[in-house]
């Protein structure tokens, strides 16, 4: 009882908590960081050659390459005269070493008047990727939530790798 096995095994559960809990706080930071205009902070959330892979018009028709252009984001975001909220709701986490996939909801909302009005729902698929012991997105796939296959094989290719990652481990 109490053995070595058992210390690496639990060693091995905390590190895979940690690793959990601070993609959570990742995934949670870039509403914030982009609602707020944060250039710097949102953009420290990225990989230097990262790729934000969006349909949504403001993303263009290539989406969003680079800490540069997240951080052109934030700040176009920042500059705003009226309320915007990104809100990513509780993701489905994959940890695979020193790679992560994250599947969740996205909404974003605007403020009309005295009222917050649904601009967008999404799926969003999240990779992510430890640099320098910290977690950081290096793509980001973002779909309309329209009924596609699109957008629904965002949510069905993530939770697929997440059922066969817990059956591997």
């Amino acid at each position: 009882m109490g053995g070595a096995d058992d210390f690496a095994a639990l060693e091995r559960r905390v590190r895979e908590l940690e690793d959990r809990l601070a993609i959570l706080q990742l995934v949670a930071s870039y509403g914030p960081s982009i609602d707020g205009g944060a250039v710097a902070e949102a953009g420290q959330l990225w990989t230097e050659d990262c790729w934000y892979d969006s349909d949504a018009p403001s993303a263009g028709a290539d989406g969003v390459h680079g800490r540069a252009g997240i951080e052109g984001v934030a700040k176009m975001c920042g500059e705003l005269d009226f309320g915007l909220a990104h809100i990513t709701h509780l993701p489905v986490i994959t940890v695979d070493g020193d790679h992560a996939t994250v599947v969740g909801h996205s909404n974003t909302y605007q403020k009309v008047g005295d009222e917050f009005h649904t601009g967008r729902v999404a799926s969003n698929r999240w990779e992510l990727e430890r640099v320098d012991g910290n977690w950081q997105v290096r793509l980001r796939t973002n779909r309309l939530l329209d009924g596609s296959a699109a957008s629904k094989a965002v949510f069905a290719d993530g939770l697929r790798e997440a059922q066969d990652a817990s059956t591997e481990g």
